[in-house]
């Protein structure tokens, strides 16, 4: 993804070979290892330092020695010794003997010179009057001053971006100013990889988005995870421009690129300049990400709490409903219905998790755009729970689609598959409280019973005819007295009540439930026949089957019904 270190990538922000030999002392003095001199030089060492190192020395080091080191055949043997130091230049002072003769730097160490070529290590005669001392100012003199005008640039960039950001204008405005500065297209991205922002000034001119987007998120899977990327690199060219990518970091981790995007042929002055313009805005932005990610999350929590008290029905004061109403855009006379989604597997509580979730959340709230009043959605117990308005409460199969519309958002977003329940269009807020106690019982018999991946409350017409008898004394009655003798013959297997309901599901056909249940048919045969003394009465006798049929589903509602009972209770 990154490209190959370029030479002159740092050629501004670093003092180079060539920039050092471009002084006035030093001036052509350069006879061999031409192909080397766009290296940076940080300081200079005398030759004696060097032998005394063990292993390789600190890079952008400059070797100082004297003529007499050069001489003859061990010239090349020190060549190729400084050069595996990783010395970046070796700087040989001449004696005045060395330049009595008529024309001697032709041919002075031709032995080193050849070696210094092969090892592309730069190689200066210099004059008698550069001694270590003179050498070693110059290169001092002159990185100190390279280091103080970048830090002063890099502060005239913090100081303009600061402003911005003082402002509370925003990612775009600080992106734009990032562009003018940089006078290159400007992209931001979050860690998921989504595009926050695209500016540009007009002298240069709107990138193409998508391919640099994608590049950019290729990157974020390189740098997601490991350690924190510092600094800006240059990553290959994509759809004609080079982008020049920072990481946002905070909280120890990447959470968006910030991308300068810069001709390929770009001077290397100008692309030194925009590395600066990347790093410093990555941090300014990291701030306003910050910024805005600690807004999101505290109405997220708000607008979460309101959700949480709306469809637990906690509103005893209407005063109350109506303010907290008004703030979120919820019309305590509007229609609603509510959605439950379970997300399988369940969401994680991991934070980058928690945030994709929330993300996938607002994605939902933005489904219907254009509606009278805003959809409403937030976590519950894992589960999102989605609170719709209705245009038209007869209209079921509109709820359907929304319900279906809210699974599509799950899965595209977050890659898992989930299970959406929803309740019956109520109005206000007591609507809102029992449409999602429906969608929580469809949610939960959808568990336990064959049923859509989206399937509504009406859906399960036989539990809802049943609701009233199963929250009857009689109904629960009933339903122990004709279970309990299996549950006893069974202890904790309850294999007995499995093979019945298989049995009356599949219409008494005795090897179709054998099939069912992966048993043996003589197996179920003789489970069957002890259901039958167990019970007293015939299993083969529809008016059995049918009691047992009718106690199994009012169980299985009293159990949804007693749960729902004590999570959505009122606190003590």
């Amino acid at each position: 993804m990154a490209q190959d270190a370029h030479p002159t990538d740092t050629g501004w922000q670093s003092v180079t070979v060539a920039d050092l030999l471009a002084e006035p002392l030093l001036r052509n003095t350069l006879v061999a290892g031409a192909d080397g001199v766009t290296r940076a030089v940080r300081w200079c060492l005398p030759l004696s330092e060097l032998d005394d190192s063990d292993g390789p020395g600190e890079p952008g080091t400059a070797v100082h020695a004297a003529a007499a080191a050069l001489r003859d055949e061990a010239g090349a043997a020190l060549v190729e010794r400084v050069a595996a130091a990783g010395a970046v230049a070796l700087l040989v002072r001449l004696t005045p003997e060395d330049l009595a003769g008529p024309e001697p730097l032709p041919t002075l160490f031709p032995q080193a010179r050849g070696a210094a070529d092969a090892a592309a290590l730069p190689l200066a005669l210099l004059p008698p009057s550069a001694g270590y001392r003179t050498v070693s100012q110059l290169v001092a003199t002159k990185v100190l001053a390279q280091t103080t005008h970048v830090l002063e640039y890099s502060d005239r960039v913090h100081r303009s971006l600061g402003e911005i950001l003082a402002r509370g204008a925003g990612i775009s405005p600080l992106a734009y100013g990032m562009a003018r500065m940089g006078e290159a297209p400007v992209v931001v991205v979050d860690a998921e990889g989504a595009v926050l922002a695209v500016e540009a000034t007009a002298a240069t001119g709107r990138p193409a988005v998508e391919p640099v987007a994608a590049a950019l998120a290729r990157y974020l899977e390189t740098v997601s995870g490991g350690p924190l990327p510092h600094g800006a690199e240059v990553l290959e060219t994509v759809a004609d421009v080079v982008p020049i990518v920072a990481a946002v970091t905070f909280g120890g981790e990447v959470n968006g690129l910030v991308a300068v995007l810069e001709p390929r042929d770009a001077d290397p002055h100008d692309r030194a300049q925009r590395r600066i313009v990347a790093q410093e805005g990555a941090t300014l932005i990291g701030s306003e990400m910050l910024r805005l990610r600690s807004m999101t999350e505290a109405e997220e929590r708000t607008r979460g709490d309101f959700v949480v008290d709306l469809v637990h029905g906690r509103f005893a004061d209407g005063g109350q409903l109506q303010a907290r109403a008004r703030h979120h855009g919820f019309a305590v006379d509007g229609a609603y219905a509510v959605h439950v989604a379970e997300l399988d597997p369940p969401i994680s509580d991991d934070p980058r998790a928690v945030r994709r979730f929330n993300a996938a959340a607002r994605a939902v709230e933005r489904l219907d755009p254009d509606g009278a009043a805003p959809t409403l959605a937030t976590q519950v117990g894992g589960n999102l729970v989605v609170v719709r308005p209705a245009a038209d409460p007869s209209d079921a199969a509109t709820v359907r689609d929304q319900a279906g519309a809210v699974r599509r958002v799950l899965r595209e977003r977050l890659g898992s598959d989930a299970r959406v329940a929803y309740g019956r269009v109520g109005t206000g807020a007591r609507g809102v409280a029992a449409s999602y106690r429906e969608a929580r019982t469809a949610l939960a018999l959808g568990r336990r019973v064959d049923v859509p991946p989206v399937a509504g409350y009406d859906d399960l017409r036989i539990f809802v005819a049943l609701q009233d008898l199963a929250d009857s004394e009689n109904g629960r009655t009933f339903a122990a007295e004709m279970l309990a003798p299996l549950r006893r013959a069974d202890g904790h297997a309850r294999s007995l009540e499995s093979v019945v309901t298989a049995y009356i599901a599949e219409s008494g056909n005795l090897n179709a439930a054998a099939r069912r249940l992966g048993l043996h048919r003589n197996t179920t045969l003789y489970k069957l026949d002890r259901v039958s003394r167990v019970l007293g009465m015939d299993i083969r006798s529809a008016d059995t089957q049918f009691m047992i049929w009718l106690a199994h589903h009012i169980d299985t509602l009293s159990q949804v019904t007693d749960s729902l009972d004590a999570e959505l209770a009122p606190p003590p």
